[in-house]
């Protein structure tokens, strides 16, 4: 049985309120606190390049250049096109891309696979089919890698080549792979392969997750943009007179840890203990007014690339640029015994001041990492080769691009 409603029995309904505009920009008496833009996949760019081997040509569009080379980024898909030669004896076509990890120790080159992935382009199907004159190709760079050794995916690593504290590279090829037909003396038809090969360079665009703070005033407003570090000094190298002082140093730097290679890294640093200890770490300029502490902590950018063999590992650090700080009326001592305490601060900015092809990078045999050192020693020697209680290591992140609003 069917029930219909009267229209005249229906309720009256007020008419609804229109949808109010939502807006990403801040209206009048509001501001952001934090924008986190999506990850984008690689913009692809404007360059072809061309290559001929034994009457064959591969064509490639659509990437970026650098120094003569196809350049790739993040997820990026290598397009072409493939013109064979001898049409009419050709088997099968196929492009592969693999990357490799080589390391040389000594006269022996130890080869670990990243990545192989294999496409067909063309295959025969009948004896009287000839292959096309001109075959488009299309083959991906994955985010990661499967690591087999560890079971784990791993972020794909970028083009990279040093010559200290190894020999290593990862390096990356598209080959095209010709299987053609051959003739024997009794008409026995054979296959034999073909190759041909070239470079790519992987480079993805790593950028921060979100911009830096400038100023530590920003401290008050928005505290969760900085990370405070404490180093706990109990050092030989602060002992005065046979006694042994401590000290804390108290760094402050922002949270994010990922900063852009071509960008100053704001921080703040404070030092508290017996002004013994101040005049023990730095050499005061002392004039009629008192003393003027300038640098009582010296502050480091550091690159530490570590390659690992089979039976060793050999550890490089380079020092990419050393951080200034801003010595202002507050670092100006009044005469005071050596026992009396002291705290001081100072604002400083960190910039690297070394040309860096890549992002640091991470996998079970080739690590790029970068690092913020506070040392008590200056020149920096290489951590592996100082105290422990010398110095301080605070890991950062080092990237080729500045962060961006892409809201």
């Amino acid at each position: 049985m069917a029930i219909i409603m009267d229209p005249i029995l229906l309720p009256d309904y007020s008419p609804s309120m229109p949808a109010p505009d939502y807006s990403s920009m801040p209206l009048p008496g509001e501001h952001c606190i934090q924008r986190t833009p999506r990850q984008t996949l690689y913009e692809r760019g404007s360059v072809g390049f061309s290559y001929q081997e034994n009457g064959m040509s591969l064509m490639l569009h659509g990437c970026r250049e650098e120094e003569g080379a196809p350049v790739f980024g993040l997820c990026s898909t290598v397009h072409g096109e493939f013109e064979p030669a001898d049409r009419d004896k050709i088997v099968s076509v196929s492009a592969k891309l693999q990357g490799h990890i080589f390391i040389k120790e000594g006269t022996r080159v130890s080869s670990t696979l990243l990545l192989s992935q294999q496409r067909t382009l063309w295959e025969m199907d009948d004896v009287e089919t000839v292959c096309p004159g001109m075959l488009p190709l299309s083959v991906s760079f994955p985010a990661n890698y499967w690591d087999k050794e560890n079971e784990r995916y791993i972020r794909l690593p970028p083009s990279f080549s040093i010559t200290r504290p190894r020999r290593a590279a990862v390096v990356y090829t598209l080959s095209i792979l010709l299987r053609k037909k051959r003739g024997s003396l009794f008409c026995l038809r054979t296959a034999r392969d073909l190759s041909m090969n070239v470079h790519l360079r992987y480079k993805p665009r790593v950028r921060p997750p979100r911009p830096a703070p400038i100023y530590f005033s920003s401290l008050k407003q928005c505290p969760d943009e900085w990370q405070e570090e404490i180093w706990s000094i109990n050092s030989d190298f602060l002992r005065n007179n046979g006694s042994l002082f401590m000290a804390e140093c108290y760094f402050f730097l922002p949270s994010v840890r990922v900063f852009s290679m071509s960008e100053s890294i704001p921080f703040h640093l404070s030092f508290c203990g017996p002004i013994s200890c101040l005049r023990r770490a730095t050499t005061p300029e002392k004039d009629d007014e008192g003393e003027l502490i300038v640098e009582p902590i010296h502050v480091f950018l550091v690159r530490q690339t570590t390659v690992r063999g089979p039976d060793s590992k050999a550890v490089q650090e380079e020092i990419l640029g050393r951080g200034s700080l801003i010595v202002g009326d507050e670092a100006r001592l009044d005469k005071m015994l050596p026992q009396d305490a002291v705290c001081m601060s100072w604002d400083g900015e960190l910039r690297c001041d070394m040309p860096l092809t890549c992002s640091a990078f991470s996998t079970p045999i080739l690590e790029v990492k970068d690092y913020i050192v506070l040392s008590l020693v200056n020149p920096l020697r290489p951590m592996k080769m100082m105290e422990a209680d010398v110095h301080y290591a605070v890991p950062i992140r080092l990237v080729t691009h500045p962060w961006i609003d892409r809201s």
